[in-house]
């Protein structure tokens, strides 16, 4: 029994979901006075809290159906659509003290205090634009997998496969499946894209009721509940799609026999899409994209203590890591099934399909649950903190400096609705590629991110280098996008470039103050609890001795032992994964 291409099971467990989430979400309203509560919950989670709400902020149907999407596209280097930010994790250890010591409120906060109003007010740009791209991500991620769920998306299905069945087939011939793809298929663009917008507006309701109500705290309490049921769910249908295709060897001498010269589905890079050299760019990136992210004030700054922010951003990150080795080995098991079967469904659809296939209804409920509640959590935690930059650092500032605090959480709601219109908006001009938008996204926060590095580093670098780096930086990547240059230049170009120019621009400027430099420096390395030092000068906060080069202008501290071996045992956690992927194709 089905209703709109659901088991009637699937919507009894969707519905009884999205209603408990929505009543956690009214819940979350208590406590929730001013801006600080709305934006980081009052400072008052612990690191299991924490672990997972960097998970589930960070884990995104994007990332699923972005991995399993261009995995059935182009093989298992579709695991780079996550995996890019693997070997930026270990920073993540180093970052997440230094954007909590900085005491700030918003990111764009940050970038005022290190360079002054107007790169704050470019930062707020940035971000909101960047920010805007995200959840359309999120919004198309999430309306691709229910369509594919739901039998709604347009599917091309072969005649008859010549490829042979696998040994787990004797149970399920050829032709009983190649009957249900019929059944399921659209086959006209005209219906798929009526379900499209049917779906994306419906899901985008459900989540803008939640966040108007929650704020940041209902984020981190949906956070640990989806992080949970997408750890577990990640993993439960990998057996089955194995006795689908006859076992792992089965399924690799499947897609080792449909390899070709331009695509190897085993291979973890593609000369295509994610060649050796644009991953290792990537990788560069990630860190540095990871910096002017909105969201990476609440994923270091709403735990207790520094050390709840520290192990909640690296190792919830870690987890997502070791999640999306789950996605790719489900999508090439899915991906060889396919390849037996002659079938070709779109793409960003494959994930629902997999899901709809493989797993019994009330599971299919649980998953597809899973999916909106991350929808909802990463949507949420976006639409908050891109909300909260506007209203803070532009509205309160610029705009009503008198407005009082429920003035201003009031219009933080409002910009966070005004920001999903625009996403859905977005959603629908960029439907065509789930992984374009999450790209998109990576490589439009690195232009200004280079520049808070800069300014981390090097006392030298100033307004003026961060104005012109972040400017050229932006124009390269357009230009680069529009022209169609390989993913390496189009990522590793602008980061050149930005860097260069703001170094430039620095140099050939007066120099920032030296008391609010000082200032700056001494707030990112005193550690909170420590708040007496600030009011001592630089050299006595941080004294000569605890500094690893100053050189140039540069100023670097000498790790803790606790931050080093954070990053090294962090560091072999990532080796120890991508090696067991390798073992996982060979």
């Amino acid at each position: 029994m089905t209703l709109l291409g659901l088991h009637y099971l699937i919507w009894i467990v969707l519905a009884a979901y999205l209603v408990g989430m929505l009543l956690l979400g009214w819940w979350s309203k208590r406590g929730i006075h001013d801006r600080e509560g709305f934006l980081l919950g009052n400072r008052q989670f612990g690191w299991p809290m924490m672990v997972m709400h960097a998970f589930g902020a960070g884990t995104h149907p994007g990332d699923v159906a972005g991995v399993t999407s261009k995995t059935v596209e182009r093989g298992a280097s579709g695991i780079w659509i996550s995996w890019m930010w693997m070997f930026g994790t270990p920073f993540y250890w180093i970052i997440a003290p230094i954007i909590r010591r900085t005491r700030c409120l918003t990111m764009a906060d940050i970038f005022e205090q290190r360079f002054g109003p107007a790169a704050a007010v470019l930062y707020v740009i940035i971000a909101a634009i960047s920010g805007t791209i995200i959840c359309a991500s999120v919004l198309l991620a999430t309306t691709r997998t229910v369509q594919g769920m739901m039998g709604k998306a347009t599917v091309v299905a072969a005649a008859a496969s010549t490829a042979p069945a696998s040994a787990g087939d004797a149970d399920l011939p050829e032709i009983a499946a190649d009957q249900q793809w019929a059944s399921r298929g659209v086959r006209t663009e005209a219906e798929a894209d009526a379900w499209f917008f049917g779906i994306l507006l419906a899901t985008t309701a459900v989540f803008v009721v939640y966040s108007y109500w929650g704020g940041i705290v209902a984020a981190i309490r949906t956070d640990m509940v989806q992080g949970l049921m997408i750890i577990a769910l990640s993993f439960i249908a990998i057996p089955v799609a194995l006795e689908l295709v006859g076992g792992w060897s089965a399924a690799k001498q499947v897609l080792a026999e449909a390899a070709t010269p331009a695509r190897s589905p085993l291979g973890l890079f593609d000369p295509k899409y994610f060649s050796l050299g644009a991953v290792l760019v990537l990788i560069v990136n990630a860190p540095i994209s990871m910096m002017a992210q909105p969201h990476l004030i609440t994923v270091t700054s709403a735990g207790r203590t520094e050390w709840e922010g520290r192990v909640g951003f690296t190792y919830g990150n870690v987890l997502k890591r070791l999640c999306t080795m789950g996605w790719c080995v489900l999508a090439l098991c899915w991906l060889a099934f396919l390849i037996t079967r002659g079938v070709h469904p779109h793409p960003d659809a494959a994930f629902g399909d997999s899901v709809a296939y493989l797993l019994p209804p009330i599971l299919q409920g649980l998953m597809l649950a899973c999916v909106l509640a991350a929808a909802m959590s990463t949507g949420d935690a976006l639409q908050v903190v891109v909300a909260g930059l506007i209203s803070e650092n532009l509205y309160r500032r610029y705009l009503h400096r008198d407005a009082d605090e429920a003035r201003c959480l009031h219009v933080t709601r409002l910009t966070g609705l005004v920001v999903i219109v625009a996403a859905v908006a977005l959603a629908i001009a960029m439907r065509e590629s789930v992984v374009r938008s999450i790209l998109a996204y990576v490589k439009l926060t690195a232009t200004i991110g280079i520049g808070l590095v800069l300014g981390i580093l090097w006392r030298r670098m100033n307004t003026t280098g961060i104005i012109t780096g972040t400017i050229a930086a932006a124009a390269v990547l357009l230009y680069g996008e529009h022209a169609g240059w390989s993913q390496a230049a189009t990522t590793g170009l602008p980061l050149l470039v930005g860097a260069a120019m703001g170094i430039a621009g620095s140099l050939l400027t007066p120099p920032t103050r030296p008391e609010l430099i000082e200032a700056f420096f001494k707030k990112i390395y005193v550690p909170i609890g420590q708040e007496e030092k600030l009011e001592l000068p630089l050299d006595e906060a941080v004294p000569p001795e605890k500094r690893l080069l100053t050189a140039g202008g540069l100023f670097l501290v000498k790790p803790s032992r606790q931050s080093w071996v954070g990053f090294v045992l962090t560091l072999a956690i990532c080796l120890a994964l991508v090696a067991i992927m390798y073992w996982l194709l060979a």
